[in-house]
């Protein structure tokens, strides 16, 4: 407060890699934030021309060059966001995906910027092996010391980097029950879902006895994409009545199996469908989720798919797990292992008082912990307490 009382802004900047990760977690994250009064808000991402065309009017935008995966490129990003933190004198910093992370937890602490803090939506090296493993690890390890402070995605991540000693217990927190952004229950609507249901299944001509699978994400290794299409290829020749959703663009295509995708792609039963806009009403459409990811910060589309009444099959692995109530909304498989996600694929076709006691109890357990305003008065609480010197 000043001496009159009146009411100073709290200068905060978001940095992401790319725009996209800025619009589905934190765009809607800045409106709360800005809506309170209290906020000023920045964003330094990639420049973008989608950026210029979709973000706020109140958001200040400073594009950085910054590409996806190892680049000499990195020290001109650190140096030209360095600039723009001397310029702007933030009060806080927040930070997630790794590049942009990494960039300005080191900018940032050189500038000293007074709240740096890191939001660790999942870990790069968990499915790495040998030196990739040491290597990712050691720049995750910097990212973490940089930052005044961790806020973890998950219990499972935070216990992981514990373990780690990627940091300790007081500089690190979950908030309210985890997850970046919550869920938007206006557009994850249950109660639209049977009109939904009937539009999608109409569209794709799939009739109301298919039990349909739905996948949606980067069409990439580690997301699990290879051991999901072997999965329903043997799925497939066992029943029927089976369909599967692949929702998401392709991504490092090197990285999945030739002759798998080859064999779904032949699949009358396998429907790609790229990137959609109303992926909630695929949800809809669909009778189980499936998310057998290598590695995860939390596992946000299977919060949303649960919100519409879904199951859920996620692989074993920090993230993913805290994403469901095994046995009670969904069931785990594991990590990397087609033969055991096969397994559960086929229970949840073989027992449909299970497939729909689960979807229920799902629905149910996302509106009482995910809920995306209420996460936002505890992001708020949080920045907040920060930036006067609380954790």
């Amino acid at each position: 407060m000043g001496e009159k009382g009146e009411s100073i802004m709290k200068k905060i900047c978001f940095v992401t890699t790319v725009y996209m990760t800025y619009k589905c977690f934190l765009k809607q994250l800045s409106q709360y934030l800005y809506e309170s009064g209290e906020y000023d808000i920045s964003l330094i991402c990639n420049n973008e021309e989608g950026a210029l065309k979709d973000i706020p009017s109140f958001v200040h935008y400073h594009p950085v060059d910054m590409k996806r995966g190892v680049s000499l490129s990195a020290f001109g990003a650190i140096k030209k966001i360095g600039e723009i933190l001397e310029r702007e004198k933030f009060d806080i910093v927040q930070y997630s995906t790794p590049n942009a992370a990494f960039y300005a937890s080191i900018a940032a602490k050189k500038k000293k910027v007074p709240v740096r803090l890191y939001c660790q939506w999942g870990i790069r090296y968990m499915g790495f092996e040998g030196w990739k493993r040491s290597v990712f690890k050691h720049l995750e390890k910097k990212t973490c010391d940089n930052s005044t402070f961790i806020e973890a995605e998950s219990h499972n991540i935070r216990n992981f980097s514990l373990d780690e000693k990627l940091y300790n217990a007081d500089r690190s927190c979950v908030i309210w029950n985890g997850s970046a952004s919550g869920v938007d229950l206006n557009k994850f609507d249950i109660s639209r879902k049977n009109c939904w249901r009937e539009k999608i299944r109409k569209q794709y001509e799939l009739p109301d006895k298919d039990i349909i699978f739905v996948f949606a994400g980067r069409l990439t290794a580690d997301k699990g994409v290879n051991e999901l299409l072997s999965a329903f290829l043997s799925v497939e020749k066992k029943y029927s009545n089976v369909k599967l959703l692949m929702l998401g663009g392709m991504d490092n295509h090197e990285s999945l199996q030739l002759e798998l995708m080859e064999q779904a792609k032949a699949s009358a039963n396998i429907i790609f469908t790229g990137n959609v806009p109303n992926v909630e009403e695929y949800y809809a459409a669909s009778d189980i989720f499936v998310a057998p990811s290598y590695r995860e910060g939390f596992g946000l589309v299977v919060v949303e798919a649960e919100a519409m009444g879904l199951p859920a099959i996620v692989s074993n692995v920090p993230g993913q797990v805290d994403a469901i109530k095994e046995n009670e909304t969904g069931l785990t498989c594991v990590v990397k292992d087609a033969k055991s996600l096969q397994c559960a694929m086929e229970k949840l076709i073989e027992n449909t008082e299970l497939r729909i006691e689960l979807g229920n109890a799902a629905s149910k357990y996302v509106e009482e912990n995910y809920e995306q305003k209420e996460l936002f008065k505890y992001l708020k609480m949080h920045r907040d307490a920060l930036l006067s010197g609380e954790k």
